[in-house]
């Protein structure tokens, strides 16, 4: 499935490029970078000119809610069935900082560097009373798992198999390098997880070495622009405690249209999938506290709508500086065993080129 999603999107690519066929222009510094038109949320959306750099900040928030099995609610009764806690909020932040330049006028290199930080609540079922590592716990009982550290880093080389002033077509291949912590820890008062590995979502990273090849095209013409791409994540190692996430796959479709001046919109559609996690942390003894602790209750699809704006500086100092901020929300999420539902996410970025 995951190579059958990738070759459909590779397909969609080579048509659009045909279509445009009748631009054949080189493309000069200002192509695809003055009324720059890309989502907030989308890396890859062209390569640079040779020794043009591109650095940029992106914060993103991802707000999780209560659990659903598959694609339906789950009442907390029956989670409290298999579960001793209950986790009906969870939230990420992540902070992201890239570089990007280009080595020739065809071949970009990239890295990016992103700082997380990750919480969840737990609730204990109403009238429950019982011990849990010498501490009593009842339905008054809460706790939050916190995590914040630097996450893996991104490596990345894009070529430019197609690049003219209207059209690009880009490959990139590259590298998740694990320098994200999966030895986080419970504070020694916590009535989970005490001194002991968290769950794998509380993790940092994924504790290998994750390969992630892409192709991307864009179409840009006055005020119009459109693109298709698929990036995709492939996990063929298991880590040092003896799991490994599922390959993943990201798909994403975005319209923008440049209104006034340097101010634009984007609307876009993305669908995510991930296969199940292979093998499992044997170190977390209570496997089924609550459903993070669970390695059967991981991967999953869903498809999520977003609306962006982005705003291009074009003179003075400012100049050829660029902020952009998108909101999503899901149309449609399907998880493997129970898992937290999506409930939302946004990012604001900033990037300058020179």
């Amino acid at each position: 499935m995951f190579f059958k999603q990738l070759c459909l999107v590779f397909v969609l690519c080579i048509s659009h490029w045909f279509v445009a066929q009748e631009d054949t222009t080189t493309c000069d510094v200002s192509c695809h970078c003055i009324r720059n038109l890309t989502p907030a949320s989308v890396m890859i959306s062209h390569v640079h000119p040779k020794n043009e750099w591109m650095v940029s900040y992106r914060f993103m928030q991802m707000g999780m809610g209560t659990p659903m099995q598959g694609s339906n609610s789950i009442a907390d009764l029956a989670i409290y069935t298999s579960y001793i806690a209950n986790t009906p909020s969870m939230q990420m932040d992540m902070h992201m900082v890239m570089g990007m330049v280009g080595l020739t006028d065809r071949l970009t290199a990239m890295v990016m560097f992103n700082y997380l930080a990750t919480k969840m609540d737990m609730h204990m079922l109403a009238g429950h009373n019982h011990m849990m590592n010498g501490i009593p716990m009842s339905s008054a009982s809460t706790m939050e798992m916190n995590t914040q550290g630097l996450g893996d880093t991104k490596l990345q080389v894009l070529y430019g198999i197609v690049k003219n002033e209207r059209t690009q077509l880009v490959a990139n291949f590259g590298a998740s390098i694990p320098t994200g912590s999966i030895q986080q820890k419970g504070n020694a008062e916590d009535m989970f997880y005490p001194t002991s590995r968290l769950p794998y979502m509380m993790q940092l990273g994924s504790g290998t070495i994750d390969f992630q090849p892409g192709i991307t095209f864009v179409y840009q013409k006055d005020k119009l622009a459109y693109s298709v791409q698929a990036q995709g994540t492939i996990r063929p190692f298991v880590n040092s405690v003896g799991y490994r996430y599922g390959n993943e796959l990201n798909t994403t479709a975005w319209l923008g249209y440049n209104w006034w001046k340097g101010f634009g919109s984007t609307i876009r559609i993305e669908g995510n999938w991930m296969s199940a996690l292979d093998g499992s942390d044997k170190s977390i003894d209570y496997a089924f506290n609550e459903i993070s602790a669970n390695p059967n209750n991981y991967g999953g699809t869903r498809v999520q709508g977003n609306l962006g704006l982005s705003y291009q500086f074009e003179e003075g100092f400012i100049a050829n500086h660029r902020i952009a901020i998108e909101a999503g929300l899901p149309i449609y999420q399907h998880w493997k065993g129970i898992q937290n539902k999506l409930n939302q996410t946004w990012i604001a970025s900033w990037s300058y080129s020179f």
